[in-house]
């Protein structure tokens, strides 16, 4: 009873104590009742917990199977049941191994998953030397080959799980090996990267960079193993790949990418396997990775020629259909499609509609009469099912436009604010008339039962006459004042009455007050710097409301900080309330203590950017922040008119790191990227002078390696410094500015990675570059955004920008041989009334975005290094949210180890309570007492 206890976290038992009252059978007659006064207490008996809610010493009880004895054969892959899938629940199997006499048992888990606590009190692989003894007890994920190796002839190893959260399990195989136990050193000799979800039928990336100088002649072999669920108690991994492909490596190759395509598969995982072998060399590469399998998917775009429709109107429609390439879908015919009204009624129906390079295009003419609101267009093709709606009304073609240009700020302290009232024909002609214009405030006050909104109005009349093209309307001081006087935001409703006609167009600008006077930004600036050589280069932007760029006074402070949690944790813990003055006073020193060192300069910005550079040489270990306060100080706040001054804060988290080497993707672009040109992206390097590496990186986009590659760097005699800053100017932290000066005798230098932009990292890019320096894995990262661009370049213009009515006019359209093209004009009056079903750059771009989201969104799950080996984590994060996977020996993964390993720690530590409960008689009473305990 109650020995099932929940895993984890803290354990909370309530045990009621009840009266014992005279609780009778019913059916007893009243005068056998006694009063409650009478009620005899003869005994009260004390019961403890141990004795009605015994606590069984030892783990939590499960149902176990009886147990099972396995023999793998040497050189064969075996596996824990059901795997790739989920082990089965109350596992218990030991696997027994056997080398020939004189000879060791080498055995190695290639994947293992099972779940993890510190002590591996619950699914665990323990495993047995030749003597009997345990020589490791695991549990946990593993991220790189697990290897033992026996001290004989025997090894075997007990996997034993429990009831409840299963996991993949393992994959192992072993192998005859010598006496010598020596292991040849093969740290950093390779990377493997590879996408972590593959599109069947569709070719995928994978690249290999070989660090080794002296290696021959190999290979690569590549396949890939689905779990077909059909044998979930087979435990020899019997697979066969459902792909494979082998790769000539040449010696002189350093960097080798190569195409892989799965098939078609009902499974939505596999396992990759990557073999590596050279001729003549002493190290290989075998290794498992699970990947994500993705259907090929089809994305539908319909398009309407307009977005609203009148009675006796022509809809005329298109369907496209696209793969993840943006090329015509395989499907070849839409089964169903129709229309339906707003009541949901089918109006037009069309069956097996033919797909051309997968377009369609039909028609339909409303009645005379028609449902007038939202209708819907449907199809379905296969799996595939879409709808869009568009508008039914009794509207007519808007003659004109009309725009309203606001002020770009209104400022609270403002002595008058204008409004730019336009109205245009189709045709580009100004319109005559009047201009009724209504400011208007909503105060509603917030209450239970809240009263009637207070709403003030301001109108205005104004022209446009034959010698004006717009009409300026404008509020003073007192007006602004009288409008906002409880709100912040108003608006304005605008009636433009065409002169001789009558026609009337309404236009609408919503806006809020603005208490700044100026807008003060922070620029290109990183909020994360690794100390090691390098300056902090950052930048502040300043700019009028209209974002024309300022010259103003700014005062920028730079302040060092020493890490404030220590104080945090002490007012967390404790609390100021209960800390006698000899605390405090100490706590007060420690606060005063946090801030290292601080100093101001007044700088002016020129063309609306402030440039400088912060010296970040000779800071100590304990100083974890750069804070960077900017105040304009032309612009001090204001009580009476509600004015704030600019100020804005930039904290920067510091990184300290004792390489000899440091690198950092600098000119981190904040714009977008162009197509069809050569972006140039520059790494900094901090070093001794003439220090020669080879600079290695990856260009990424939706979940593919773009580029990679790899290049020599020689650092130079001469300090490429002023590249680094460039105009920027000197901030200091401190008044001696002890940040300058280096002792290390370092020089910044820099390389540019040039890579081509198209439209196969539009959306964004993501570069990731890295550097090995002896034993240690230097990287960087940077995402880039890029405009929005297709590998099919179309052009459409016009023969004539402007002509009358009735005059003959061409269109041209342009595009690559053999295309299909679908061409659609509509007049400028009916555009007006908008259209959402339109397909343009815009529309295609966030489709790239979609479908590069869907390899990426299912991001690697970096926590085993984050937990156990930080400084790996920190190196490995620049792959985050890439849908890049990476294999490597090199030193950054290879010296973290993330599988938990409890040979010295007990399966199991009872907490047994000692606390007593009691049922005692009362008054009806029931009372409870808490006990608790904590568990792992």
């Amino acid at each position: 009873m109650w020995q099932d206890l929940g895993r984890g976290g803290r354990v909370v038992f309530w045990f009621l104590l009840i009266a014992t009252t005279n609780f009778v059978n019913c059916q007893t007659d009243t005068e056998d009742i006694q009063p409650l006064d009478e009620v005899q207490i003869d005994e009260v008996e004390e019961l403890s917990i141990a004795a009605e809610f015994p606590i069984t010493e030892g783990p939590p009880q499960t149902t176990v199977r009886p147990e099972c004895v396995r023999v793998p054969e040497a050189g064969v892959l075996f596996t824990s049941d059901n795997f790739p899938g989920k082990y089965l629940k109350d596992t218990n199997c030991t696997y027994k191994m056997k080398a020939a006499e004189g000879r060791r048992v080498q055995l190695t888990f290639f994947v293992f998953d099972t779940e993890s606590n510190p002590r591996c009190s619950y699914d665990l692989a323990t495993v047995f030397d030749s003597n009997g003894t345990i020589i490791h007890k695991y549990c946990g994920k593993n991220t790189k080959n697990l290897e033992v190796t026996s001290s004989a002839e025997d090894l075997s190893f007990n996997f034993k799980t429990d009831g409840v959260q299963e996991s993949l399990g393992f994959l192992a195989s072993w192998e005859e090996v010598g006496d010598s136990t020596a292991q040849t050193d093969t740290e950093g000799k390779y990377l493997i990267s590879f996408p972590r979800s593959f599109i069947e039928e569709s070719p995928e990336k994978i690249c290999i960079e070989l660090f080794d100088s002296d290696k021959s002649d190999g290979t690569i072999e590549t396949q890939v193993f689905i779990n077909d669920g059909e044998d979930k108690e087979s435990w020899i991994f019997g697979e066969l790949p459902v792909e494979k492909q082998t790769i000539e490596i040449k010696a002189e190759e350093k960097l080798k990418c190569f195409d892989f395509t799965l098939p078609k598969t009902k499974e939505s995982k596999g396992l990759l396997n990557i073999k590596v072998n050279f001729k003549d060399s002493t190290y290989s590469v075998n290794s498992f990775k699970e990947i994500t399998v993705l259907k090929k998917e089809n994305y539908p775009l319909i398009q309407t020629d307009k977005g609203q429709y009148k009675a006796k109107d022509d809809v005329k429609f298109r369907v496209l259909l696209v793969d993840h390439n943006l090329k015509p879908s395989e499907i070849k015919t839409i089964e169903e499609l129709w229309v339906e009204d707003p009541r949901n009624r089918r109006i037009v129906q069309w069956t097996n509609q033919g797909l051309e390079k997968g377009l369609m295009q039909q028609e339909f003419k409303l009645s005379e009469e028609p449902e007038l609101g939202t209708w819907t267009i449907m199809f379905k093709a296969g799996p595939l099912k879409e709808k869009t709606t568009f508008t039914v009304s009794e509207y007519v073609l808007p003659k004109f436009e009309v725009t309203i240009e606001p002020p770009s700020a209104v400022l609270r302290d403002a002595l008058e604010a204008e409004w730019k009232v336009c109205a245009k024909y189709t045709h580009g002609g100004s319109v005559k008339g009047k201009v009724k214009a209504n400011f208007t405030s909503t105060y509603q006050r917030r209450t239970w039962r809240p009263p009637p909104p207070i709403v003030k109005n301001i109108e205005m009349l104004k022209s446009v006459n034959a010698d004006d093209d717009c009409a300026t309307v404008m509020l003073n001081s007192e007006q602004i004042k009288e409008l906002t006087e409880k709100v912040d935001n108003f608006d304005l409703k605008i009636i433009f009455e065409e002169e001789g006609t009558g026609t009337v167009e309404i236009s609408n600008w919503s806006g809020s007050l603005v208490d700044e006077a100026i807008k003060l930004d922070i620029g290109s600036s990183s909020q994360q710097f690794i100390l090691g050589g390098f300056p902090y280069v950052a930048e502040f932007s300043v700019k009028n409301h209209d974002d024309s760029p300022r010259e103003d006074d700014i005062e920028v402070c730079v302040r060092l900080f020493k890490d404030a949690n220590e104080i945090r944790n002490l007012f967390n813990r404790r609390g100021i309330w209960s800390m006698d003055e000899d605390e405090i006073a100490e706590i007060g020193k420690k606060m005063v203590d946090i801030k290292y060192s601080s100093k101001c300069h007044q700088v002016r910005s020129e063309n609306g950017k402030i440039k400088f550079y912060v010296p970040m040489n000779n800071i100590p270990k304990d100083v974890t922040k750069l804070s960077i306060k900017a105040t304009a100080i032309n612009h001090p706040a204001n009580e009476t008119t509600k004015m704030k001054q600019p100020v804005r804060k930039l904290d920067v988290s510091l990184t300290h790191t004792t390489a000899d080497l440091t690198l950092s993707v600098k000119e981190k672009q904040r714009s977008k990227i162009s197509c069809g040109e050569n972006f140039e992206a520059k790494v900094y390097f901090s070093s001794k002078p003439n220090k020669e590496f080879d600079l290695h990186y990856h260009a990424l986009s939706k979940g593919m390696i773009f580029q990679s590659g790899s290049m020599k760097v020689s650092t130079e005699q001469t300090n490429a410094l002023e590249s680094l800053v460039g105009q920027a100017k000197e901030l200091s932290a401190s008044e001696n500015n002890n940040e300058k000066d280096s002792n290390e005798g370092r020089v910044v230098s820099n390389q540019e990675i040039i890579l081509p932009i198209d439209y196969k990292v539009s959306p964004s890019l993501k570069l990731v570059v890295f550097v090995n320096d002896g034993n240690q894995t230097l990287t960087d990262s940077h995402t880039y955004d890029v405009e929005a661009c297709q590998n099919h370049k179309v052009k459409a213009e016009w023969s004539e920008e402007k002509v009358y009515p009735g005059s003959a006019v061409t269109l041209s359209v342009a595009s690559e041989p053999d295309s299909l093209c679908a061409i659609s004009a509509t007049d400028k009056s009916v555009d007006l009334l908008g259209n959402k079903n339109k397909v343009t750059s815009e529309t295609i771009g966030k489709l790239q975005a979609e479908i590069g989201d869907r390899k990426t969104s299912r991001s690697e799950n970096y926590w085993e290094y984050q937990r156990k080996c930080p400084q790996t984590y920190d190196a490995i994060k620049v792959y985050e949210s890439t849908g890049i996977q990476i294999l490597t020996d090199l030193s950054f993964i290879n010296s973290c180890e993330t599988i938990t390993d409890a040979k010295n720690e007990p399966e199991y530590e009872p907490e047994i309570m000692h606390s007593a409960v009691a049922f005692s008689a009362g008054g009806g009473q029931i009372s409870a007492v808490e006990a608790d305990y904590d568990e792992d």
